[in-house]
């Protein structure tokens, strides 16, 4: 579900409100998981174009000037976090760090953070763009940063083309993108799902392969939901990008 402030929306009108309290919402999420940090404060990031996806009753247009109307009047920060130069997503938070309430916007839910000892995946070299050329690459990034976070996905790119020989294509990220959405939604790690696509030497990653590798890993812990029929429960429920 989607909510306002009213006292935000009569400052800057009813868009740039949803758009403000989604960045509250998952800013504060990232800060209890302690994840996007950067510069003191918990950030979270999109492109246009996911947002839009987020919110298919806006406009390209209309979710740029309420996020300029938020930026103008003080209200959130920008900034470009990213590992690639070609990858263009701005990051965003509130001017004030906002803490995540138990069930804020109504769709907070338990999640393990993820353990410091997880292994940090980056890119070894930057990625150079696919034979599409840049704007491919832009959109190749922007398919996947969707669903995944950008330094995951820019190390993904360099991976597939040290190890594979050849450039992640437009058409084979979007069947990535499609699979990390179902993993998402099944409540899986999709920078896990990535990370994890390259230490197993796979060129892509399916919804399968995630949990059936992550329920081998888990055997014997008797964790509630651990299993693929509880994983894949969830994945009517949501359809949407995801957002980090």
């Amino acid at each position: 579900m989607h909510s306002f402030d009213p006292q935000i929306a009569a400052r800057v009108g009813v868009n740039a409100a949803v758009l403000y309290q989604n960045i509250v919402w998952w800013c504060a999420k990232n800060a209890a998981n302690r994840r996007n940090e950067h510069d003191g404060r918990f950030w979270t990031y999109n492109s246009v174009k996911a947002w839009a996806e987020l919110f298919p009753y806006l406009t390209g247009s209309q979710i740029r000037l309420a996020l300029e109307k938020l930026e103008s009047e003080g209200l959130i920060l920008s900034g470009t976090f990213n590992e690639v130069g070609y990858d263009r997503t701005k990051w965003y938070c509130p001017s004030e760090q906002i803490h995540l309430s138990e069930n804020a916007n109504g769709i907070a839910r338990n999640r393990e953070p993820i353990p410091d000892g997880k292994p940090v995946h980056k890119p070894d070299v930057t990625p150079l763009p696919p034979k599409g050329g840049r704007a491919e690459a832009n959109e190749i990034s922007e398919t996947l940063c969707a669903w995944a976070s950008p330094d995951a996905v820019a190390s993904f790119i360099a991976y597939r083309k040290r190890t594979k020989g050849k450039a992640l294509t437009l058409t084979a990220a979007k069947r990535l993108a499609s699979n990390l959405q179902e993993i998402f939604n099944a409540g899986g790690d999709t920078d896990d799902a990535l990370g994890l696509a390259e230490e197993r030497g796979w060129q892509s990653v399916k919804p399968e392969w995630y949990f059936n590798d992550k329920q081998r890993a888990d055997r014997g812990a008797n964790r509630p939901g651990s299993g693929m029929a509880a994983a894949f429960a969830a994945v009517a429920a949501r359809s949407t990008p995801r957002q980090g």
